[in-house]
C-alpha cells in the first residue's frame, strides 16, 4: 500500500509538471531588465581598462538567450532550475524528469566553450546568464518544490515581487568596479556557486530586529541532498504575515520595507552575477586575441 501511494505520488508530481511547464524563476522581462542594467554598469567599469567594452550587439544576444530560457517551452519541462546543494549527482524522478540544473549546465559549458563566433559565444553565455541570476531566488537555491498544481500555486511570490528599477540601478551604479576588475578571474562554476552560497547565507540570516530568520519563508533540509520545504509563513513573500516569535507576535506588513530591501539585495546579487559573467566572457574573449 505504501508504495503504491508513493508510485501515484510520483506520477501526480510529473503529470504537475507537464501540465504546468517550465520551473521558471524571474520572469523574462526582469531577466531583460538584470542583464541591460549589468551591461551597462560593467561598461562603466571597462572604461579605460585594457578589455574592450561589451558592444550594444554583443548585449543583446546575452539578453535574447537570457529570455528565451526564461520563457522556457516544451522542451524545459523537463530541465528544471533547482540547485543541488550537495551538488551531488543528478537524480532523476522515474528517469523522466530531472529537477536540478546541473547537468544542462555543465552542457552549456562546453558549448560556451566550443563556441567560435561572437554570436555564438554571446548566446552561450546568456543562458548561462539566466541560470546565474535563478542563483538570486531563496526557492531554486534552497531549494522548495513551489510548482503545486493541487493548490493552485504555480511560482513562488518571491520570484514576482517587483523590482525597483531606480533602487537597483543606483546600488548597480555603487559596485566597485577596482574589486571587480582586480578580482581573481572566477570560473563559471565558481560563479554559480558563489552567487547561490549567497543567497543561502541571506535566508539563514536574521529578519532585521525580528527573533526570527527568512527560513521561515523558505526552509532548507538537515540534509543537503533533499529538498527543503515553505517555512511557517508560507508561500508568502511580499504579504501580510504573523506568526509566534517565542513569547511574542512577529508580523510583517504588505509590501513592508523589509520585504523591499531582502529582495533589492538579491537582485543587486543577480546584477553582480551577471556583471562577472560578462567580464568573465571579456577576459576570455581577450585572451583568445579573436574579433569580438
Amino acid at each position: 500500500m505504501r508504495v503504491w501511494g508513493r508510485s501515484v505520488g510520483r506520477c501526480a508530481l510529473i503529470a504537475g509538471a507537464l501540465l504546468c511547464g517550465q520551473v521558471a524563476a524571474y520572469d523574462p522581462e526582469i531577466h531583460q531588465k538584470f542583464t541591460f542594467i549589468a551591461a551597462k554598469q560593467l561598461n562603466r567599469c571597462l572604461d579605460g581598462s585594457s578589455l574592450q567594452r561589451l558592444t550594444p550587439l554583443q548585449v543583446r544576444y546575452i539578453a535574447k538567450s537570457d529570455v528565451e530560457q526564461a520563457q522556457g517551452g516544451w522542451a524545459s519541462q523537463f530541465r528544471w532550475g533547482y540547485y543541488d546543494r550537495a551538488e551531488q549527482q543528478q537524480r532523476t524522478l522515474m528517469w523522466v524528469i530531472d529537477t536540478r540544473l546541473h547537468d544542462h549546465f555543465k552542457q552549456l559549458e562546453v558549448e560556451l566553450a566550443d563556441a567560435k563566433g561572437m554570436s555564438d559565444r554571446y548566446s552561450e553565455l546568456g543562458y548561462i546568464v539566466n541560470y546565474l541570476q535563478n542563483m538570486t531566488s531563496p526557492a531554486h537555491v534552497v531549494p522548495v518544490y513551489f510548482t503545486r498544481w493541487w493548490r493552485f500555486s504555480l511560482s513562488d511570490r518571491f520570484d514576482g515581487y517587483p523590482i525597483d528599477e531606480g533602487a537597483l540601478a543606483q546600488a548597480a551604479s555603487n559596485i566597485d568596479c577596482a574589486n571587480l576588475l582586480q578580482a581573481p578571474n572566477a570560473s563559471i562554476d565558481d560563479l554559480l556557486r558563489d552567487t547561490a552560497s549567497t543567497t543561502l547565507l541571506a535566508v539563514q540570516r536574521r529578519i532585521d530586529s525580528l527573533p526570527i530568520t527568512w527560513q521561515v519563508f523558505w526552509k532548507l533540509a538537515d540534509d543537503p541532498e533533499q529538498f527543503g520545504e515553505y517555512g511557517r509563513a508560507g508561500n508568502n513573500f511580499g504579504r501580510h504575515v504573523e506568526l509566534k516569535c517565542g513569547d511574542t507576535k512577529c508580523a510583517l506588513l504588505d509590501r513592508d520595507p523589509i520585504y523591499d530591501a531582502f529582495a533589492l539585495e538579491r537582485h543587486v546579487d543577480a546584477i553582480n552575477a551577471t556583471m562577472r559573467a560578462m567580464l568573465w566572457m571579456q577576459r576570455r574573449v581577450t585572451g583568445l586575441n579573436v574579433a569580438q
